[in-house]
């Protein structure tokens, strides 16, 4: 047989060769890809049920803020009226002092996952990654600069008191935590604590504290809230796909 013969016959093997080479390369690559694509989606509908916990979280420290700036408003109001008996005042005061230190801790694991495993990268909405960037880089940075501020302010707060009264709780024990609604015993209250310049000062920076943190809560609220509409809306469209 010719030369051209052996060189046609061993080009079409050699081509069927690289063919089938390459097809199970792009085979490969075709499961690769949508495993990473379905590692994605699992993580961003887990995304999507961490925030709504997230969400029913930042509801409760809002009511305990909310707590927290009534009883420094009825203290004021007391320091005006001197309408409060001993156990109330002492009750309002230990209000301040637990809720005016609560702080929001977001879950952050399933966005470090999705970080880690370079699915962030792969979400396409550019908007989308830019939303959730936010809310776990520059909103934390913000939220850990406040909670510093906060806890060394509280800290000093419940320092100036040792000297000026004193007071004892009982606290509810829950599930993995304790209840920051107490009740107040075996308290002695100086009938001058309202006319000190000090203990008012602390309650006027607890109240403007806890308006600053609330603000901030409400940036975390609407990007929350955001945030879970989105991936909504592609959960659902993916449904009627």
């Amino acid at each position: 047989m010719s030369k051209s013969y052996y060189l046609k016959k061993y080009s079409l093997e050699f081509l069927v060769v690289f063919l089938g080479i390459l097809s199970s390369f792009g085979i490969d690559n075709y499961i690769k890809n949508t495993q990473k694509e379905d590692e994605k989606n699992t993580l961003l509908d887990e995304l999507h049920l961490s925030i709504k916990e997230d969400i029913g979280q930042l509801e409760i420290v809002n009511g305990a803020l909310e707590d927290c700036l009534n009883s420094i408003n009825v203290l004021f109001e007391h320091s005006k009226k001197n309408t409060l008996n001993d156990s109330i005042i002492a009750f309002h005061i230990s209000n301040v002092s637990a809720k005016a230190a609560i702080s929001f801790f977001p879950q952050k694991g399933v966005y470090n996952q999705l970080i880690n495993t370079n699915s962030f990268e792969r979400i396409e909405d550019r908007q989308l990654r830019r939303k959730i960037s936010d809310l776990y880089e520059h909103l934390e940075d913000r939220k850990n600069a406040a909670d510093l501020k906060f806890d060394l302010f509280t800290e000093s707060f419940d320092k100036a008191l040792l000297d000026k009264l004193n007071y004892r709780v009982k606290i509810e024990e829950l599930d993995n935590s304790v209840s920051i609604n107490t009740i107040i015993y075996d308290y002695r209250i100086p009938k001058t604590l309202f006319e000190d310049p000090e203990f008012l000062g602390y309650l006027s920076n607890a109240e403007k504290r806890v308006f600053f943190y609330k603000e901030l809560m409400k940036k975390y609220a609407s990007s929350m809230n955001e945030i879970s509409s989105y991936l909504e809306s592609i959960t659902s469209n993916n449904e009627n796909e």
